[in-house]
């Protein structure tokens, strides 16, 4: 699956959350503006890494919905994962499948290749110094 994210496809992406999550809808991805809240994520952490959308092509965000919830609640909630990759048109919807998430809730992680990490760290190095423990 590959759908871009823009007004246009939000039909498609909706319908693809809908398929997976079923019945589902406390602690699920149901509707565009959340998917939209991801790709404005997704974006922020691009540019907090210092990568231009040229260097951060096939930048990924993996995205689990469901908030942290009060250690009583001892049922597995259903949630909805998603996968966001940057294309050359921009961030596109890769994967979305089914979830189970407990009491912590869901998260966050960003998936860089190893020569966009390199890049994030040369400019990182490039715009701050490193000093030795106990220099400061």
């Amino acid at each position: 699956m590959k759908i871009k994210v823009c007004d246009s496809n939000m039909d498609r992406i909706v319908a693809a959350l809908q398929a997976v999550n079923g019945r589902a809808f406390d602690h699920a991805y149901t509707q565009d503006y959340e998917i939209e809240r991801l790709v404005t994520e997704a974006d922020e952490r691009r540019a907090t890494l210092r990568l231009a959308k040229k260097e951060a092509r096939g930048m990924r965000l993996q995205a689990i919905s469901g908030a942290p919830v009060p250690n009583a609640y001892k049922w597995p909630r259903k949630a909805t994962y998603v996968e966001l990759t940057l294309c050359a048109t921009g961030w596109c919807v890769t994967e979305v499948k089914a979830d189970t998430v407990y009491a912590e809730g869901g998260s966050l992680t960003t998936i860089l290749t190893e020569a966009q990490a390199q890049t994030a760290q040369d400019k990182f190095r490039k715009d701050n110094y490193i000093v030795a423990k106990g220099e400061l």
